[in-house]
């Protein structure tokens, strides 16, 4: 197996757990916006918002950098085999 292959296998991975975390957050992220029955968050309910709202940003900041990742080592498996890309 070529080194690359085995980075794609990992980042293939790593994208995998990154998006089931991101999945996650964003249900916790729409279970606090429901929470609120007004729309209109009392102290805790500003805090509860912001804290969900931080996660589910990280969470789509790390889904970003590993799909830039993953397209790039894509990209540079096919410039590697001589701009063919070919299946295992």
């Amino acid at each position: 197996m070529k080194p690359n292959s085995s980075r794609l296998k990992e980042l293939k991975k790593q994208l995998t757990v990154a998006t089931a975390a991101q999945k996650l957050a964003t249900k916790r992220f729409k279970e606090v916006i429901r929470d609120i029955p007004t729309g209109l968050p009392h102290p805790d309910g500003s805090d509860r918002i912001r804290i969900a709202s931080r996660e589910l940003t990280a969470a789509h900041n790390v889904v970003i950098a590993l799909l830039v990742e993953l397209n790039e080592a894509q990209l540079n498996k096919i410039y590697q085999d001589g701009g063919r890309e070919q299946r295992p």
